[in-house]
């Protein structure tokens, strides 16, 4: 169903409206001028036109109750229209207890069937109305105003930019600037929370690495020391010829070991042969062949009772000879049953006696091995004991003496002809060396331990986020510029309407709403320039929707002119004429009185 893109009034009717009880109507020009003293119905002829071209007042709202006379029981408004091509249609609508109806020509229709062909309710009372879009949608006239501009094509807006930005922002798509612009920001949010975690981190490797550091040259200063302060003692050490001390401990040792093999007599040997005997002999136990016998034929006896009491089972249970699988008649089955009772109890009676006497046999085996056990025992002690004894009778008091003469010549070695003191520094500065140098490896271990690589992951992050802070420049100004292109018609007279700006803080635009007459703000304007600013308005919309319908104009009488404003379709003006009942005239036809 088409839309209609003109319309202009020719007859209103209402029955039951505001101060009409009873049926008035009027008949309207291209030019229409409603007078009248106050309470005369100038307002209710505003509301006539509104109610029945979109079932609300004419500044909107939905308390329907005080459009009706306090005496009727539902109201009703007619009016016929002459749409574009000379069209005539009547719209009907009313409202009968409690309940609302609109028809087109006689035919009923929802209100939203009625709006796809005529426009939304907020459309055509900004058109009727001029202060209706100020006053009543304020800051939502912005949706009304975005739904009839043009769309701008992403190749117009980038043909806006430079080719640096171009550049910048490559293949990507900004048809909604502002989703491209929150995709960014998080991202910039999430690499600036990685850089600020990578940052702290490497501060606190670069920390432990100075100090590591620090440690290990100071180590490597008193190694240094260390090292200048052992070496004299080292060079006397290396320079003493210690052949004839070895040859001595060689000597010494030799005659050690002569001592503590050669003095064995008779009775040592004795001792240690009755000693290996004594460890070398294990428990045997003369029934251990007869008790391994009586457990293989106990479990065999087990495995005999299982299948006899199976089969006895399948017998009692299926009724057939578990052996030749015959069916057994009732005169036999007690007879096979008893028999292979007696052999469950004889099978067990054997098994009983098996056990008892196993379980015997095994008890005099545990005995017989702890007997065994505690005599080893004993006589292993007695006889180390002895065999300790002869050896210390024998070689003690020598192999002291040659051990006292090695350990002399083994440190003479040790400390190559070194003074008792000078061993005394040797053995400090030797120990001191080695403990700086486990100490210098292990700190060596921590500083290669340290992560790696971290200053170029922070010199990548840092190129990631300027090329998101780049996109993100670059996307602020093709958002500007598609702005730009969005709102040009968005252009009037001496009215001015901002539907957005650039923020302080991060330049982006957002959105707002602010309608200006001669630049000061809408709030603080007098009745006639608010009125000569909703007639742009109503200029505006008319044009971008491409919509010409009727404007009501009320309180004309405060109003010298319309301003610039060139309203091309039907135009209906209302003003108070004092002592004057209401008068609808069609300036050109002869005037009308109401009724």
């Amino acid at each position: 169903m088409a839309q209609i893109a003109s319309l202009q009034i020719e007859q209103l009717a209402v029955t039951g409206f505001g101060c009409f009880a009873d049926e008035h109507s009027w008949t309207f020009g291209r030019r229409t001028a409603v007078t009248g003293h106050n309470y005369q119905g100038k307002s209710t002829v505003a509301d006539a036109i509104a109610y029945a071209l979109t079932g609300a007042p004419y500044f909107g709202g939905r308390d329907l109750d005080r459009l009706q006379n306090g005496s009727s029981a539902g109201m009703r408004v007619e009016v016929t229209v002459r749409t574009e091509g000379g069209q005539t249609h009547a719209i009907r609508r009313g409202r009968h207890e409690g309940k609302t109806f609109v028809s087109l020509d006689g035919v009923l229709m929802t209100q939203e069937r009625f709006a796809e062909r005529f426009g939304s309710r907020d459309l055509i009372l900004s058109l009727l109305n001029p202060l209706y879009f100020a006053e009543v949608l304020g800051g939502d006239g912005r949706k009304l105003i975005e739904q009839y501009l043009p769309a701008v094509p992403h190749e117009a807006v980038m043909e806006k930019l430079s080719e640096h930005m171009r550049g910048i922002l490559g293949d990507d798509r900004l048809e909604m600037p502002e989703v491209y612009l929150k995709e960014k920001r998080s991202e910039l949010k999430e690499l600036e929370k990685d850089r600020l975690v990578l940052d702290g981190q490497m501060q606190q490797t670069d920390s432990q690495r100075a100090r590591l550091q620090k440690e290990l040259d100071e180590k490597k200063a008193l190694l240094a020391h260390t090292a200048a302060a052992l070496a004299p003692l080292v060079r006397k050490q290396e320079a003493q010829d210690c052949s004839a001390v070895d040859a001595e401990i060689a000597r010494l040792s030799a005659q050690y070991d002569a001592v503590q093999d050669g003095q064995a007599d008779d009775r040592r040997a004795a001792l240690q042969a009755e000693l290996d005997a004594v460890r070398e002999r294990d428990f045997a136990f003369p029934g251990t062949a007869q008790l391994r016998q009586m457990q293989a034929q106990l479990q065999a006896l087990y495995g005999r009772y299982s299948d006899e009491a199976g089969r006895l089972q399948y017998l009692q249970t299926q009724g057939v000879c578990p052996t030749c699988l015959r069916r057994i008649d009732a005169a036999g089955f007690p007879e096979i049953q008893a028999a292979f009772t007696d052999r469950l109890q004889k099978i067990q009676a054997d098994g009983t006696s098996l056990r008892q006497q196993a379980q015997a046999l095994a008890v005099q085996e545990v005995q017989g091995r702890q007997q065994f056990e505690a005599w080893k025992t004993g006589e292993t002690a007695r006889l180390g004991q002895a065999l300790a004894a002869a050896q210390a009778e024998d070689a003690a008091q020598q192999r002291d003496s040659i051990k006292a003469k090695i350990k002399a010549l083994s440190a003479q070695r040790v400390f190559g002809g070194l003074s008792a003191e000078e061993a005394q520094q040797y053995q400090t500065l030797y120990h001191e060396q080695g403990k700086l140098e486990s100490e210098m490896e292990q700190i060596q271990k921590l500083l290669d331990s340290l992560p790696r690589g971290q200053k170029e992951a922070l010199d990548k992050l840092d190129d990631e986020i300027r090329a998101v802070n780049d996109k993100i420049t670059a996307a602020k100004a093709c958002q500007s510029e598609r702005a730009a292109l969005l709102f040009a018609p968005v252009q009037m007279h001496r009215a001015g309407l901002k539907l957005y700006e650039p923020m302080k803080e991060s330049g982006e635009l957002r959105d707002v709403f602010k309608l200006t007459w001669d630049g000061r703000d809408y709030v603080r304007l007098s009745l006639s320039e608010r009125v000569r600013c909703g007639l742009e308005v109503v200029e505006l919309l008319s044009r971008l929707s491409g919509k010409s319908y009727p404007l009501f104009v009320d309180n004309t009488e405060s109003l010298c002119d319309l301003g610039a404003a060139q309203h091309g379709g039907q135009m209906i003006l209302a003003r108070v004429v004092p002592r004057q009942t209401l008068q609808v005239k069609a300036l050109d036809e002869p005037q009308r009185k109401a009724g």
